[in-house]
């Protein structure tokens, strides 16, 4: 169950991710002119912050645990090249944190992940990706279906690192949000189980999406969600199982130096990487 509970965190995170007025545009006119500006992206760097604070019962006993993530990363659209480094630490009450860093290099259709905890070094793996990946990890086709799927409201103007911007109130579709999950889930070969409309529905308690998009480029600056999600033993596909898992996640999104040079270069010892086996 744990790893159940793990991974529709992390794939609701990557993807929720994705998903982040001077002159008085519509928001349908602020919407096309993003979808537009995507095809003017040739690199660009990002950081992300995220809190996840979980409570629930799992195999019988009551838990309490918060996971913070810090990230930070580069893309390079024309390369087809993205690079992230993580740092994910996990406190339960009357336990000692756990730390965990991780890296993940995406060099064309061959990805290379590590991961390094305070009792053993790097491991690295790697695995050949399958077609369109890149559009899905990149977060370019994500975040033109999010937008499109998504109810739009211009709520006002602000500035962030010294860009003006539109503010944006998104309502996204619950059940297309959770299929981008699925979709992600694909490309990077985590196991998820099949949810009914029903439970997308149901699991959802309350979700909050607003964006800062530049008024000179379109381009994505700044994200903030907010989300409370409810997980029952039905919905994850454990009927057997008692209890409800709750997940409070905050995520801060920043975008910067759109089209500046970025360098990615994949570290010596990834070369020596493990291959996993792909299963599409």
């Amino acid at each position: 169950m744990w790893k159940k509970i793990l991974t529709m965190s992390l794939v609701l995170v990557v993807v929720v991710s994705l998903a982040a007025c001077a002159k008085e545009s519509s928001a349908q006119e602020i919407v096309d002119g993003v979808i537009e500006s995507l095809d003017n992206i040739r690199t660009s760097q990002f950081d992300m912050d995220m809190t996840m604070d979980m409570a629930g019962e799992a195999e019988g006993e009551a838990f309490e645990a918060t996971m913070v993530m810090d990230s930070s990363g580069a893309l390079d659209v024309e390369s087809r090249q993205m690079r992230m480094d993580m740092t994910m630490s996990m406190t339960m009450p009357g336990q000692s944190e756990v730390e965990i860093g991780m890296a993940m290099y995406l060099i064309g259709d061959m990805m290379y992940m590590s991961m390094e905890t305070p009792e053993m070094g790097p491991m690295w793996m790697k695995m050949e990706m399958p077609e369109r990946s890149w559009e899905q990890m990149s977060q370019v086709e994500s975040q033109v279906e999010l937008l499109e799927a998504a109810q739009v409201e211009v709520i006002g103007s602000e500035r962030v690192r010294g860009i003006d911007c539109y503010v944006l109130q998104l309502t996204p579709d619950m059940e297309q949000l959770w299929q981008l999950a699925m979709q992600q889930a694909e490309v990077t070969e985590l196991e998820m189980p099949a949810i009914s409309e029903e439970f997308v529905k149901e699991m959802f308690r309350s979700f909050s999406v607003k964006q800062w998009i530049a008024k000179d480029t379109y381009f994505l600056t700044k994200a903030e969600i907010d989300m409370a999600v409810e997980l029952t033993p039905e919905a994850m596909g454990l009927p057997e199982e008692e209890g409800v898992l709750t997940m409070d996640i905050a995520i801060a999104f920043l975008a910067y130096n759109y089209n500046q040079p970025v360098s990615i270069e994949l570290p010596p010892e990834a070369e020596e990487a493990v291959e996993m086996p792909t299963q599409y």
